[in-house]
């Protein structure tokens, strides 16, 4: 008797424990970019200011530690590593410290994002060469398959995911309802891209931003891949960034949804991340060091988790995030 109460003691602390490093973990308090880059011969995630000022490396492990994602109260990063030898998904803290892996049964999962409330988590899970979207609650082991594609984005008010499918030169956004299980193209047919890698929903909801070369060859997407915006409906499609200049890709709103980072070649090897305001502004290039990768951007003051509601729209959701 006394061994089994002393085991489920022990058995007790250590869940304790472990909810609590989750309790004291400290969000920052003022915005931080948290992306990943190649300085130092390994992949190692790092977070910026939104000026790209003071620019720290947080992980300090031989592997490597690639696209992190925030929290949605930024109390915890989301990353993927192959720290254990296959790519898988982890967190640590926002200074780098109490690494964990999301999962106990190893596989390969990439491209994570949160669910707008903190319990749920979108990835990527590479099944015979296939990428299918997977959502799992943090904390189980269960994993439910969502559609073969991604990376998969959360919209804010937590009722879709919209998750690139296809192919490479017919490739399209897809709105996934997670309550009906319906599939949506955003895209009519004859607007279908050649070349789609990522797909970010903005803060309000109403627009979605992405990367698209709509041109054929495909050989050419170095030169023609360039930054877009959409609405919501699929109309209003607009280009943000000249793709007369290189190569750029791998688009991230800012948290007030009036701006926008994306990465473009700098030289002939390595990449770098830029911003720009959505009024009009010049973009503005906030790494020099290595190549540069995103990443995700937080900020304290938008911080507000969310529960799904149906009934509650999504363009109001984004109001009353902003007030």
């Amino acid at each position: 008797m006394v061994p089994r109460l002393l085991f489920l003691f022990s058995t007790f602390s250590l869940t304790f424990l472990y909810g609590l490093c989750s309790i004291w973990a400290e969000a920052p308090k003022t915005a931080k970019i948290a992306f990943w880059a190649d300085r130092e011969g390994t992949r190692d995630i790092y977070l910026m200011n939104p000026d790209g000022s003071q620019q720290v490396k947080i992980t300090h492990h031989r592997s490597q530690n690639i696209t992190p994602v925030w929290s949605p109260i930024g109390e915890q990063i989301l990353f993927v590593s192959d720290r254990d030898g296959a790519w898988d998904l982890y967190l640590m803290d926002p200074d780098g410290e109490n690494v964990k892996r999301v999962f106990g049964k190893e596989a390969l999962r990439v491209g994570p994002a949160w669910s707008p409330d903190g319990k749920q988590i979108a990835y990527s899970r590479i099944i015979r060469d296939e990428q299918v979207v997977h959502v799992a609650t943090l904390g189980e082991e269960d994993e439910e398959r969502i559609a073969i594609g991604g990376p998969a984005t959360w919209s804010p008010d937590g009722m879709e995911l919209a998750l690139i499918t296809g192919w490479a030169e017919k490739m399209q956004i897809t709105l996934f309802n997670l309550r009906t299980r319906n599939q949506k193209p955003l895209f009519p047919a004859k607007a279908i891209p050649s070349w789609l890698p990522g797909v970010k929903w903005s803060p309000t909801g109403d627009k979605l931003a992405f990367s698209w070369l709509h041109r054929v060859p495909l050989k050419d997407f170095v030169e023609k891949e360039t930054i877009y915006t959409v609405n919501r409906d699929g109309t209003g499609v607009t280009q943000i960034i000249d793709e007369a200049g290189p190569r750029a890709t791998s688009v991230v709103w800012s948290p007030r949804g009036d701006a926008l980072l994306y990465k473009r070649f700098v030289g002939l090897k390595s990449f770098h991340i830029f911003k720009v305001n959505l009024d009009g502004g010049q973009s503005e290039q906030l790494t020099h060091v290595g190549s540069n990768h995103l990443g995700d951007w937080f900020d304290p003051a938008y911080a507000l988790p969310v529960s799904p509601q149906p009934q509650l729209l999504t363009t109001l959701w984004g109001k009353l995030k902003r007030e």
